[in-house]
């Protein structure tokens, strides 16, 4: 971000919205939270399929409909927008936003191909507007407690991360992008950020090593399965299992010398107001200890029931208004090139060095 943008006088009154592809995520994501957010209103929905973009606007009391994005990018009553579209054009339509002076709030992942990071990087740099990658989790206080207990060593050394997001295609992701490889398709690309931004936000990504393995057995060659693993120097190891095809199961599991931390259905929050549990279970005492617990002790940290996309709009509009830092887009870039080398790495065997 600039220094033009760092300057930009905090919006004053509403902050009108724009949607670039009515999705199915796109209530979800955006027109139920700006129900709970004061100051935050959809104005507008664009998309090709007309029809489509009419019904979620006349089911959520939107008053413009456009069949041209760029039409809605011309719309001097807009001032964000959120980009809805497959991950193949992410990164087209952000820079088209920033152009147009638009905030832009984006599906994950940021972009596809690595090339586009360049350009990207120099549209931000020069833009009054702001953007951020719509990874939702990143913005509740769990990640926070998780990284606080990393640091303050209570329970000695960090051993392991195990990660498990499996989520079943729901029809097998069919007429979906998906199922498409050219689009960005895969269980990798659609859930890898979250495994990366965690890694990132709890521990960092410096000098980790990455090796993932797929068969690549899904519609069209996309991952279904896919298997990751990173090693730290300190000899950390975090592993992940990403699948459209096993049962669910959502879950990171945090091993320390002395316990265990885990954060179970860790997606429950995308649904709506839920409470987060951390359950944490004992294992030894170790010198490390700030209390006396009994052995094999069980503690929860319960966090009040919160929505991740409101959580996230909240979020965006604060970095809007000027009243929050926003985050740096070398974060998002981070993620994205590690993202594209460890799933080609899945089809080379190659390891793949984070620096």
């Amino acid at each position: 971000m600039n220094l033009a943008a760092a300057a930009h006088e905090p919006a004053v009154g509403d902050i009108r919205f724009g949607i670039i592809g009515c999705s199915a995520i796109a209530p979800r994501a955006l027109l139920e939270p700006t129900q709970h957010v004061a100051g935050a209103r959809v104005t507008a929905l664009a998309n090709r399929t007309v029809a489509k973009a009419e019904e979620m606007a006349k089911r959520f009391g939107v008053s413009v409909v456009y069949r041209h994005a760029e039409d809605l990018l011309k719309d001097p009553g807009i001032d964000a927008v959120y980009i809805a579209l497959s991950n193949d054009l992410h990164a087209e339509w952000i820079g088209k936003a920033l152009q147009a002076h638009k905030h832009v709030l984006v599906e994950k992942p940021l972009c596809l191909n690595t090339a586009d990071l360049i350009p990207l990087a120099a549209t931000v740099e020069q833009s009054n507007a702001y953007l951020l990658e719509g990874v939702m989790v990143m913005h509740h206080p769990w990640q926070r407690e998780l990284r606080r207990i990393v640091e303050s060593g209570c329970y000695g050394r960090l051993r392991s991360i195990a990660t498990s997001l499996c989520i079943p295609a729901r029809d097998g992701h069919a007429n979906n992008y998906r199922s498409r490889p050219e689009q960005g398709g895969g269980c990798f690309w659609d859930l890898g950020v979250y495994w990366l931004q965690l890694l990132q936000a709890v521990v960092g990504l410096e000098q980790a090593e990455f090796r993932s393995q797929s068969d690549f057995d899904g519609p069209h060659g996309c991952d279904w399965t896919f298997h990751a693993q990173a090693r730290y120097p300190g000899g950390l190891e975090a592993s992940a299992l990403f699948s459209f095809e096993r049962p669910y199961r959502c879950a990171h599991v945090l091993t320390f010398d002395s316990a265990v931390v885990t954060l179970q259905d860790c997606f429950r929050a995308n649904l709506g107001f839920y409470k987060m549990t951390l359950k944490t279970e004992i294992t030894k005492m170790t010198s490390h200890s700030q209390f006396q617990p009994q052995p094999q002790s069980k503690m929860k940290t319960v966090f009040e029931p919160m929505n991740y996309y409101v959580n996230q709009l909240e979020a965006f509009c604060s970095i809007i208004r000027g009243e929050a830092e926003p985050i740096p887009f070398r974060e998002a870039a981070e993620r994205v090139r590690l993202l594209a080398a460890i799933h080609e790495a899945a089809r080379s065997g190659e390891t793949i060095y984070a620096v």
